[in-house]
């Protein structure tokens, strides 16, 4: 069924948005909200960014507190239970401008996101009574325990039980989870239990007996964050508490899953915009050869492919917002927040990559901004299931929605190649990319068949070709014109080119092989463009405003 502006689940494949969600459309409320989030950042966070990288989780709590006083961690919670009850855009926002240190950033994306709306979205009204004001005001801090040490990406292979009492009045639950956010100082864990043969999920105080964490990991990056195992030996657990009904956990599980990738995304743009903008300080301020750095040109182009990077993963996460708006449900864009999931923790390893090398000896020395957002950024790609596994997600989620008759890929495709041989190409870049992968897509299917989805690196090329489209969508939605649509055009054609040619090497061969690449052609052709240029005179803007500017 379609929303309000006609899309669905996948429909990107089918044609462009007909509206979506940008920055420069805000409306006054989302404003104010988005300026709220900033100030709260600069004042309060980055202040006390060493302190909470030490780490000190006293401080980090009063920081949430402070956050939920301003109602930042309430957002997602209905008002009758202490929240905002605002929607998935001010919740974007809100991820988006709080996300200036990584370590504060998970704690209050695994304690607002993960941590909180599974109670928010599936908890009875009791339940939501006993718990949701102590999470919104954070008061209380959540914690999701659903990985394990031999079922990370496979959650549900999970070994951890739950086996009723003698009397019936509780579950006594007995297992280990992994790689656990906010464990060190959560007060309320949703955790996902085998009950027989199917999962639930339980809400654990912190203090029940039985509960224990195991020492804080010694991570990569995030220092300031509490990472831990979650042991629970013979722990009860009223059955008033289990959430969503026995045997709901994995509806549950992959729900908030959808949501966790989405709001993921937010984070990595706000975590990026900070980082560019902290590139720009030190170019303006660095002298070497008697002027500023920011005056040189491999800086700007930096700078510049920087922000070009940003625009793009900015654009897609406010259409995904918009998307999940309109009240389809949490499973029906499952495509589109693995997307933004991939595309944006991709984007922030370029951003801050950059940055480094901005910062030149200074940006590898301990205890710099652009050395933490280094290492803190690579978890991204591994949190709430890695890039891989959301790539599979991505194209096996195209794949049996067009079997099930929900996505009209089939007819797509066979449109695409009757328009080869009498259409001129498309102007566009976004629907170049989208034809590009239809193409890809009916060879695939043609040569595989329902065997396709055992060909993952296949399923790999067609998910980055649908990142490409959605991304090019997104940003055409957003404005056309712009020379930010222009360059980012110019860029991602050249990759659509390539990973399009790869799959099609790894589907054919002979003169079927070329006859396909000489489709391929057809569809992408385009001006060429300097995007040495474009990236040059926008990295211009950038230092001269001295922060992201569109």
């Amino acid at each position: 069924m379609a929303g309000a502006d006609g899309e669905f689940g996948g429909s990107f494949l089918l044609r462009a948005p007909s509206a979506t969600l940008t920055p420069e459309g805000f409306s006054e409320q989302e404003q104010l909200i988005a300026q709220t989030a900033e100030r709260f950042a600069q004042e309060e966070i980055l202040p006390a960014a060493e302190a909470i990288e030490e780490p000190d989780y006293a401080r980090l709590r009063s920081l949430l507190r402070a956050a939920g006083e301003l109602g930042l961690t309430g957002v997602d919670v209905p008002e009758a239970y202490g929240g905002l009850g605002m929607d998935f855009a001010a919740s974007a926002i809100v991820a988006d401008h709080l996300a200036v240190l990584g370590s504060f950033s998970v704690a209050f994306g695994a304690h607002t996101g993960i941590g909180t709306l599974p109670l928010a979205l599936f908890g009875n009204a009791e339940q939501k009574q006993k718990y949701l004001p102590r999470l919104a005001s954070a008061t209380w801090v959540g914690a999701y325990a659903l990985s394990e040490a031999g079922s990370g990406s496979d959650a549900l292979a999970m070994r951890t039980e739950a086996r009723l009492s003698e009397d019936g009045s509780a579950y006594l639950l007995s297992g280990e989870k992994m790689w656990i956010s906010n464990a060190g100082i959560a007060d309320l864990f949703t955790v996902f239990a085998r009950t027989g043969e199917t999962i639930s999920a339980f809400l654990v105080e912190a203090t029940t007996p039985g509960v224990e964490t195991g020492p804080e990991e010694h991570k990569m990056g995030l220092h300031g964050s509490s990472t831990r195992a979650l042991r629970l030996q013979e722990v009860r657990v009223p059955r008033a508490n289990v959430l969503g009904g026995e045997g709901e956990g994995a509806h549950i599980a992959f729900r908030i899953l959808n949501v966790g990738r989405f709001k993921l995304g937010a984070a990595c743009i706000g975590g990026a915009r900070n980082c560019l903008r902290d590139a720009i300080t030190y170019a303006r301020q660095r002298h070497a050869f008697g002027r500023p750095i920011a005056e040189f040109g491999l800086i700007r182009q930096q700078i510049g492919a920087m922000a070009l990077h940003l625009y793009a993963a900015e654009s897609a996460v406010y259409r995904v917002a918009h998307l999940l708006d309109d009240g389809h449900g949490l499973d029906e864009y499952a495509i589109e927040c693995a997307i933004v999931k991939v595309h944006a923790s991709e984007m922030l390893d370029r951003v801050v990559d950059a940055a480094v090398q901005i910062h030149g000896g200074n940006g590898f020395v301990r205890g710099n901004p652009a050395e933490r957002a280094f290492r803190d950024a690579r978890v991204n790609r591994i949190f709430e299931g890695t890039n891989e596994i959301n790539r599979l997600l991505i194209s096996g989620t195209m794949l049996r929605r067009a079997q099930q008759g929900r996505l009209q890929l089939t007819a797509a495709v066979e449109q695409t190649m009757a328009e080869l041989l009498d259409t001129p190409a498309a102007t566009s870049a976004a629907e170049q990319a989208r034809r590009a992968l239809l193409l890809a897509a009916g060879v695939a299917f043609r040569r595989h068949g329902a065997a396709l989805e055992e060909e993952q690196t296949v399923l790999a090329a067609l998910a980055d070709l649908a990142i490409a489209a959605f991304v090019l969508q997104a940003v055409e939605a957003r404005q056309a014109d712009s020379p930010f649509a222009a360059a980012i055009a110019a860029e991602a054609m050249d990759a659509v080119d390539v990973r399009a040619r790869r799959a099609l090497c790894a589907l054919s061969e002979g003169d079927e092989l070329r006859t396909q690449l000489a489709w391929l052609r057809r569809l992408l052709r385009r001006e060429p463009a300097n995007l040495d240029r474009m990236q040059l005179e926008i990295g211009a803007k950038q230092t001269e405003a001295g922060r992201y500017a569109t």
